[in-house]
């Protein structure tokens, strides 16, 4: 005789802990009752990865007593657990073409295999001159971004994911949109996959990350905290995989030095892991690099109010970016001490560069870029750093949420200031202007007349790729009127 029990499992929707209810069996007496779960690929439960005791417990109410159901704890041994649960996870990266510049699509891999503690949050850094073009996507706003339902504009990208413990895990797959900003970061993503195994759907599962980009590197940086249980199942991730492959929205570098993706993993159980995956481009000789730079001065200069300049750097499409710009200035236009003795101290600096005190702002920049909507402008500041015997001149660059800051270190020799900003970021430029003006704060003073002095300031530009450009730029003076 073969009796069929009908059972309701109900999963605890924060633990996981899974409830089953037999609510109606038929009354028959019996004086044992045991319930078997083969092993294999397929079997419905899987143990967790504490070893341990496991608790649990039964109710049986009664037929002749309804209302009067006795509980019983049992107890569930797991063994064999290492004395330290591993977190090793893998990670691989794809780059659609390793040429030099122009436009790719990138693609992020992690692997984690049985018996790993869980992946609850990631952090990935990005290769140096791996970036967005922002203006060719349009960013997906709130609501639609918690709920995943972003339009197709919006897409940047496919996830993939595997998760299930054992052999033959689910793959689920969905689209990663570009969202405006999230959490405080400039940018975000939000990764909607449709959690649909077998006869099981979850409904879709939104994934949200922070994209920052570091003022310093300008390297891009996806942070992420992932689910690891939904609506009482625990996922269990096994593979993770984001492409952002949307056609002209990435950029290559422009520079074939040795380049990596890098990325901080932690557990859910609050390990810690750092990976690093090497890029390494090629043909970045083939790239053109051929910018133009431009300098001028005023001739109305004063004990007051010092002099100014106001040099511009332009770039055209399609080639290397700048690396480093260096110039050395005439002696007719020397620092300015009384402005330099302001210098902002490095730590407010670091802290707020908008809390230095006002004497150390002695100019602006803006520039051009493609990969962001708006111009790029903010203050230059004099920032006394340590035990530099001169203040740098840092550019503070600002659009969209985005900063980036360029340092220029500062030394002057015999009357004659050099400065050089020997790390931009390899990120394209079409131009760039730095405006030091005349005034109370000027970075600048003036010997003799300048309309009568040759003013010429060496200069060195270069290129990402490694292509070095030296001029004398001669520095054009305006309102000097008729001479004679």
């Amino acid at each position: 005789v073969s009796v069929r029990l009908i059972g309701e499992a109900v999963p605890n929707e924060t633990t996981g802990q899974v409830s089953t209810f037999f609510r109606n069996p038929p009354e028959q007496p019996f004086s044992k009752l045991a319930l078997k779960f083969e092993r294999g690929v397929l079997t419905p439960v899987a143990n967790p990865l504490l070893c341990g005791t496991a608790t649990g417990s039964t109710s049986f109410e009664p037929t002749s007593a309804p209302g009067t159901a006795k509980t019983e704890p049992f107890g569930v041994s797991v063994t064999g657990c290492a004395a330290t649960i591993p977190f090793a996870l893998t990670q691989s990266t794809q780059n659609q073409t390793t040429s030099a510049g122009g436009h790719t699509s990138f693609t992020f891999n992690l692997a984690r295999t049985d018996g790993q503690q869980y992946l609850g949050k990631v952090s990935t850094v990005l290769p140096a001159g791996v970036v967005g073009a922002i203006p060719t996507v349009t960013q997906c706003a709130e609501p639609q971004a918690a709920a995943g339902t972003c339009g197709s504009a919006s897409q940047i990208g496919t996830a993939t994911v595997t998760a299930g413990a054992g052999p033959t895990p689910f793959t689920f797959s969905g689209p990663a949109y570009l969202t405006g900003p999230y959490q405080g970061a400039p940018f975000g993503m939000s990764i909607a996959v449709p959690a649909v195994a077998g006869p099981f759907n979850l409904g879709t599962v939104v994934t949200r990350a922070t994209i920052n980009v570091d003022p310093t590197t300008a390297r891009v940086i996806a942070t992420s905290t992932l689910p690891t249980i939904v609506k009482g199942v625990p996922l269990r991730l096994k593979t993770i995989s984001v492409a952002v492959n949307k056609q002209g929205f990435l950029f290559n570098p422009t520079s074939c030095s040795p380049l990596s993706t890098d990325s901080t993993l932690t557990s859910t159980l609050n390990a810690t892991q750092s990976l690093s995956t090497p890029l390494q481009l090629t043909n970045c000789s083939a790239l053109a690099f051929k910018p133009s730079f431009k300098a001028k001065t005023g001739a109305k200069t004063s004990k007051k109010n010092g002099a100014s300049l106001e040099t511009t750097l332009n770039l055209p499409g399609g080639g290397s970016n700048v690396k480093s710009v260096l110039v050395s200035l005439p002696i007719a236009l020397p620092s300015r001490l009384t402005t330099l003795q302001k210098a902002c101290p490095e730590a407010t600096f670091k802290a707020n560069p908008f809390g230095c005190p006002p004497g150390s702002f002695v100019g602006g920049v803006r520039a051009n870029t493609p990969v962001l909507k708006d111009k790029m402008k903010g203050p230059a500041i004099l920032v006394s750093h340590g035990g530099a015997a001169f203040p740098d001149l840092d550019l503070v660059l600002e659009a969209d949420g985005v900063r980036v800051i360029l340092v220029g270190n500062t030394d002057i020799k015999k009357g004659i200031t050099t400065t050089n900003f020997a790390a931009t970021p390899d990120a394209p430029v079409s131009s760039i202007t730095v405006n030091l003006p005349v005034g109370a704060h000027s970075a600048l003073a003036a010997f003799g007349n300048l309309c009568t002095i040759p003013l010429v300031m060496p200069t060195t530009i270069t290129g990402q790729n490694g292509k070095v450009i030296k001029q004398r730029t001669k520095i054009s003076v305006s309102g000097c009127g008729v001479q004679i």
